[in-house]
């Protein structure tokens, strides 16, 4: 009995010295809330607690700047979350993030103005992060971002849009979260391109009116039941659409509910469709809507949302309502696909190399194609 008192206490006393470890590297620093107000945050997030906002959707991201030497970040998740970490618009590191922890994200930088932009890689199913503040040097100052971009894209997508497997090594390998990266999505691709802030409200397998595998013609909570949701893994609370509108929304739905049988009735998946593209411009009045297909899936979803999205223009007499087919042999299979034959960075980049003239001729945005002619 003695010797098992003495073995609960050698691990709760190895516990403290971890967690004083973890903290003792902060000693002489000063902590920055997340409430402070030169921290910028986009995409869906839940701001009930100021101090600790809570997200699950991928793609969410987190920018500041700051003066000093060394940066960290206090954050937590309630699974195995992965971030990209940007430190002065370059690739820092991947930071995994399972419980309260504080992560280092910048040391031995030049005592200057630093900008780092923290960006959730991974989807709702990975877990739910909460963002609790950041740690600087000793007189360091924090301070807004600049340059706010002055357009918005939303994107709604399935698995292809949260950049799932995209830094697999080939299409036979199967997925792992770390292999998952939305900022290598061909979603933030396009945005970087226009120089413009997004949303992603996208969940691997969802369709329009059938998810992935599932046995019946139609699933019973398909991608637009989460639409209005904060969260991508609860159901409430709801998103305050006001909060943030964009300038465009990309629908990239479809590949689901043709990637197994039964296939949806055309009549269901067509009418599922334009009952989401009715709700986004509910939302939005007047917002251009472009709908994509691909570039994992071709007929009979590549004709069905064409033509819906032809009939849709002349039923309810708009014009901003745009179809872009991106084919299927634009992919390499030995080059352009990730694990599970999923768009690696290749073929996200060549996905974004296809859309981006297209809403850049409808919206009149200049555009930057660097990132995606980048080989």
């Amino acid at each position: 009995m003695n010797f098992r008192k003495a073995q609960l206490s050698l691990v709760f006393i190895l516990a403290l010295l971890f967690h004083f470890k973890a903290f003792a590297g902060q000693l002489g620093k000063q902590f920055v809330d997340a409430a402070n107000p030169a921290i910028r945050y986009v995409g869906r997030i839940d701001f009930s607690d100021k101090e600790n906002p809570r997200f699950d959707w991928p793609g969410v991201y987190i920018q500041f700047q700051f003066t000093g030497k060394s940066c960290a970040v206090k954050m937590s998740d309630t699974r195995h979350d992965y971030f990209q970490v940007m430190v002065d618009n370059l690739p820092a590191k991947v930071m995994k993030v399972t419980g309260d922890t504080i992560l280092v994200i910048a040391d031995n930088l030049k005592n200057k103005l630093h900008k780092v932009e923290i960006v959730k890689r991974t989807e709702g199913e990975q877990g739910t992060a909460t963002f609790s503040g950041i740690y600087l040097d000793e007189g360091a100052v924090i301070s807004p971002w600049a340059n706010v971009p002055k357009h918005k894209i939303q994107f709604i997508g399935n698995s292809i849009t949260c950049g799932y497997g995209v830094e697999g090594k080939s299409k036979n390998v199967h997925f792992k979260p770390e292999t998952e990266n939305s900022y290598k999505s061909y979603a933030p691709i396009t945005a970087r391109a226009f120089d413009a802030d997004y949303h992603l409200v996208s969940h691997s397998g969802y369709g329009v009116v059938r998810n992935y595998g599932y046995k019946e013609k139609t699933s019973p909570d398909p991608m637009p039941s989460k639409y209005d949701q904060v969260y991508d893994m609860k159901k409430q609370p709801k998103w305050n659409f006001s909060n943030w509108i964009p300038d465009a929304v990309v629908i990239n739905l479809g590949t689901n509910d043709f990637s197994t049988h039964p296939f949806p009735d055309k009549a269901v998946f067509q009418r599922g469709y334009e009952n989401l593209i009715l709700r986004v411009q509910k939302n939005y009045p007047g917002v251009p809507v472009f709908c994509i297909v691909g570039p994992m899936i071709d007929e009979p979803c590549y004709s069905y949302v064409k033509e819906m999205v032809e009939a849709f223009r002349q039923v309810h007499q708009v014009n901003n309502v745009y179809f872009v087919g991106v084919p299927t042999y634009l992919m390499i299979p030995g080059h352009d696909l990730g694990a599970d034959s999923h768009p690696n960075y290749s073929g996200q980049k060549k996905t974004a190399a296809f859309l981006v003239p297209v809403m850049s001729s409808v919206l009149g945005w200049p555009y930057n194609g660097n990132e995606f002619m980048n080989k």
